[in-house]
């Protein structure tokens, strides 16, 4: 006969712990994945527990969900093409609900404008251009990203050389620093070798 489990078990029923014994005995049960689902309702057992589910279409964009488990929490997502609310809370708590959301649309001469915020007041608005300007042959892109803690910009130089190779540096400020010595440079200098790319990546500070 072999033994198995923890070594301190055994050594419990040596000085008279039964109790640890029969403990250390004891299976590790790891129970299945169990799904069902219809027309938008489905009931799942996932580590034990039993969660309810509930789906539906609103419009030709917009998708609702809400989850339950068996031990109250619960979480309701409204989700469409451009923007998304996600709830929280437990039972029919009020106080304990928590929340997030975002939007997302593309304004002219602005760029592509994404907005996130939530119940912590934590907020993050980021506003990507492509192809702002063209300098010296090589196309100018920017991103500026704004948070709580501060903002950030990252402003890149992109360049076709010949035989497909490409010349790209960027410049990104650490987030509330505003001190162009303390920003990050990156070089990179790519070409395609062999089927595949070989690249060349130079990084500082000013």
């Amino acid at each position: 006969q072999s033994w198995q489990g923890e070594p301190t078990a055994l050594r419990g029923a040596v000085k008279g712990d039964f109790g640890t014994l029969l403990a250390g005995l004891e299976p590790a049960v790891a129970f299945p994945r169990v799904r069902y689902s219809r027309d938008g309702v489905a009931l799942s057992v996932e580590d034990g527990h039993l969660n309810a589910e509930y789906a539906a279409q609103l419009d030709e964009d917009t998708m609702f969900n809400f989850r339950m488990d068996d031990e109250k929490a619960w979480v309701a997502r409204l989700a469409g093409h451009d923007a998304s609310l996600r709830v929280r809370g437990e039972g029919a708590d009020l106080g304990q609900l928590s929340w997030d959301a975002s939007q997302e649309s593309t304004v002219e001469d602005v760029g592509d404008v994404r907005v996130e915020f939530n119940s912590e007041r934590a907020y993050n608005l980021t506003v990507t251009r492509e192809s702002l300007a063209t300098v010296a042959g090589a196309e100018l892109h920017a991103r500026v990203r704004a948070t709580n803690a501060g903002v950030t910009g990252l402003f890149a130089l992109r360049r076709q050389l010949p035989r497909g190779a490409a010349l790209t540096y960027t410049v990104e400020n650490p987030v509330g620093v505003y001190e162009l010595g303390r920003s990050t440079h990156i070089g990179r200098l790519s070409a395609p070798v062999a089927g595949g790319e070989a690249a060349l990546r130079v990084e500082g500070d000013a």
